[in-house]
């Protein structure tokens, strides 16, 4: 009766464990499906943003290499245009702020109703933090050697011990960029962002997956916040100009190109498409 009874307790015990799993899956599918749902709304914003953004630069800025192919009409439109921007200039600042001090209101609202920063379901200690540290490293090295497979199996571990190593998200989005799985690096690098929303690395990684998918104004956008942080990042430089190279705006290119090689001026591959834009503007 005994053993009877502990292997009943035993299996009730098991059923109980298999029932919260089931439960945890479930609940974290549907905590899976908001966070798309937020991402899908912050792209929409985004979208908006890089929309108004561009239509602004495009319309208010003028290249001089672009003014001498100007005839006397485009000059007269754009000088009565300039003139114009002021007066919109300040209503377009006064606006956007109102907008974004009361999504701003309603975020910090959301954020302390969920009581979101007072949970703590994993302690770490400086053990955790350490080894994770330590697989994070041997992650990189995989990942410079182009291993991307191997990386992302010593990079799942770094993040399980420590689930806040926003250079493992980030490294680990960097792998499934290098397996061209765009969408699932950018998943990767806003992890790393929402721990660290100034990780230069991972706004260009986001930025040039962007790119690649031929999101164009969303990769301008997220590059442009890199450069904001860091307006020596090379790489987002590089990114931005082959993004405007690829949508044939190839005078926009070369200034960005132009300040990459300010910073890394042997670069061959900033070269050889410098040379591709300034034979395009030729033709």
């Amino acid at each position: 009766m005994k053993k009877g009874g502990i292997h009943n307790d035993h299996f009730d015990d098991v059923e109980k464990i298999n029932s919260l799993i089931q439960f945890i899956d479930q609940k974290n599918q549907e905590c899976d499906k908001l966070i798309d749902d937020l991402n899908k709304l912050e792209k929409i914003m985004n979208q908006s943003f890089s929309q108004l953004k561009r239509g602004i630069i495009q319309k208010y800025q003028l290249y001089k290499e672009r003014l001498v192919q100007l005839n006397s009409q485009q000059i007269n439109y754009y000088l009565n245009s300039t003139i114009q921007f002021k007066e919109y200039q300040q209503s377009i600042t006064k606006i956007i702020q109102e907008q974004t001090n009361k999504l701003n209101h309603s975020l910090n609202n959301l954020y302390e109703q969920l009581t979101l920063s007072q949970f703590n379901y994993y302690q770490i200690d400086n053990d955790s933090i350490l080894l994770s540290k330590q697989l994070y490293d041997k992650g990189q090295k995989l990942y410079w050697e182009y291993k991307y497979d191997e990386a992302i199996e010593v990079l799942d571990k770094s993040i399980q011990q420590y689930q806040n190593n926003h250079q493992s998200l980030w490294c680990k989005g960097e792998c499934l960029s290098g397996l061209n799985k765009y969408e699932d690096a950018i998943t990767w690098y806003d992890k790393a962002l929402a721990i660290d929303s100034k990780h230069a690395d991972s706004l260009f990684g986001k930025g040039d997956c962007l790119r690649l998918m031929k999101n164009y104004d969303e990769s301008l956008n997220i590059l442009d916040q890199a450069l904001t942080i860091n307006p020596q990042h090379s790489l987002s430089l590089k990114s931005k100009g082959q993004c405007l190279e690829d949508q044939q705006k190839y005078e926009e290119a070369l200034i960005y190109y132009e300040k990459s090689l300010n910073i890394n001026p042997n670069d061959q591959w900033t070269i050889k498409q410098k040379k591709i834009c300034e034979n395009k503007l030729m033709q």
